[in-house]
């Protein structure tokens, strides 16, 4: 543990900042011993005496400050918070103070949530949810939130711009758990808190070449104030290694829910699963570009050589007429918010100065549509488990990309675009995870390939009932051992800066 002492011992001159056109450009001197180690590795060094929660929250806080100012994940640090509560951690917990970063759209106690907006951006809860809770008492050292786009419209935010992609600069992180992705993938901690409302953990991970989770509706403890589950959002992991996601799955699950408890899954499963891979992507958007295919059939072989049977269908969702009832049965709820924004400012709905261009423009078409329109989209969300069920019927799980795009690149979608012209582009991005979202089931990223075309990660996605979550997991467990990725490094990275 000499390098280890000695590591601590000089942190405070580990790094130098150099000037690159148009970002800050960290550059690590030091070899961090502690890169290596997953959340429940880190946990061991800990109850093994080894280290100290104390010590592990300063080296992550010396990564984050090394590296924010490049990758921009950071929404609001907590830096003093987690020191303090670093010298409270029991080592008896499952994580005993490893340090971790939480997305800025759930609610910790005493720390500022402004869900990307300036609409938002002095709110600061009183208390935590059940979710946050949990995840603190089993041990876990919040250390900051993460940037999100704006209500988790687009890919930024006024309030706080986008994270880049840490395998390439120039390339966003996708969607709204962008921050907490960018800030796993860059080596900052190995274990994030995400939401996923429409495939915002399956969506960064695959742009960051990282495993993401959407758990069933109703199996974690609840996000929400009013202790109920959103119909669309579940919180989730983002981790590099598949145990590092069940465990925190076993400490954040609701006892009590309607679910039966998954508790740890450990391991893979010798059960051979029949499994529909739907190539072409959603019916109306246009199919996956070639580069992202390619890895989805790489993956079929994959599959296949481990003894899966898979088996092509079409999408059993019409992916346009999906975001045209989405768009319907959810876009008017942000109506009082548009309105508590016009009454604040005295302006009108684009010009109150508290709402993005993106976002007030979404919200200004929820206005628009008709209480039968409203109807509409709200029946046809019903509607959708018996479409699945077909499927379901006659396969364990759904394959397939985890997006039918390339990751798109920094600044792609701004804050500053009308959402009348750039909404169909996000609908395209989500046209493969959102309608998961939509009938509660569970479904990950796995990260088991490259772009051809660009050398971008690229995910695939794979979709089980409700309450399969655990099979979900063995199957990643067994990709996980038969192509490893939780040594691939991003260039920009306390891996290796730069490469």
């Amino acid at each position: 543990m000499l390098s280890r002492r000695a590591f601590l011992a000089s942190s405070s001159a580990a790094a130098t900042v150099v000037a690159v056109p148009g970002i800050s450009q960290a550059r690590r001197q030091l070899d961090d011993p502690f890169i290596a180690y997953d959340a429940v590795g880190m946990a061991e060094l800990v109850k093994s005496g080894d280290v100290t929660a104390a010590e592990l929250a300063e080296v992550v806080i010396q990564r984050a400050e090394m590296l924010n100012p490049a990758l921009n994940f950071m929404a609001t640090p907590t830096f003093d918070r987690a020191r303090e509560n670093a010298t409270k951690m029991s080592s008896e917990t499952r994580f005993a103070g490893v340090p971790v970063l939480v997305k800025d759209m759930v609610d910790v106690g005493g720390v500022r949530r402004t869900d990307g907006s300036r609409f938002l951006a002095s709110n600061v809860p009183a208390q935590s949810v059940a979710y946050t809770a949990a995840l603190e008492s089993s041990g876990l050292n919040i250390v900051g939130t993460t940037v999100v786009p704006e209500f988790a419209n687009g890919l930024d935010s006024e309030l706080y711009g986008a994270a880049r992609n840490p395998w390439d600069l120039e390339y966003s992180c996708v969607a709204s758990s962008s921050g907490s992705a960018c800030a796993v993938a860059a080596g900052i901690v190995p274990l994030a808190h995400g939401t996923d409302g429409g495939g915002s953990n399956r969506l960064p991970t695959s742009a960051c070449n990282l495993f993401g989770f959407k758990p069933s509706r109703g199996r974690m403890l609840s996000g929400e104030t009013y202790g109920g589950h959103d119909v669309f959002k579940t919180n989730g992991p983002i981790s590099r290694t598949v145990r590092d996601a069940a465990a925190l799955m076993e400490v954040c699950e609701d006892p009590k829910g309607e679910l039966a408890p998954m508790g740890f899954v450990e391991g893979p499963s010798s059960r051979r699963l029949r499994i529909a891979y739907t190539r072409q992507g959603a019916s109306g958007f246009a199919p996956p570009v070639e580069s992202v295919t390619a890895v989805q059939d790489n993956a079929v072989a994959l599959l296949q050589g481990l003894g899966h049977d898979v088996v092509e269908i079409a999408h059993p969702i019409n992916g346009e007429e999906y975001a045209e009832k989405f768009r319907w049965a959810f876009l008017p709820k942000f109506a009082p918010m548009l309105e508590r924004a016009m009454q604040i400012s005295g302006r009108g709905p684009l010009e109150t100065g508290l709402l993005s261009h993106m976002a007030a423009t979404m919200m200004v078409e929820g206005l628009s549509y008709t209480p039968d329109q409203i109807a509409q989209g709200l029946a046809y969300f019903e509607s959708m488990a018996g479409t699945y069920a077909d499927v379901f019927g006659e396969f364990d799980v759904i394959f397939s990309a985890t997006s039918p795009v390339e990751t798109p690149q920094y600044g792609a979608i701004r804050h500053q675009d009308d959402f009348a012209h750039k909404g169909v582009e996000l609908e395209h991005i989500l046209s493969m995870t959102s309608p998961v979202n939509a009938v509660g089931d569970c479904a990950m990223n796995v990260p088991l390939g490259f772009s051809a075309e660009t050398g971008m990660p690229v995910g695939s996605m794979f979709h089980a009932p409700m309450g399969h979550d655990a099979l979900l997991f063995q199957l990643a467990y067994e990709l996980e051992q038969a192509q490893p990725w939780a040594d691939q490094w991003a260039p920009f990275s306390a891996k290796h800066i730069p490469t």
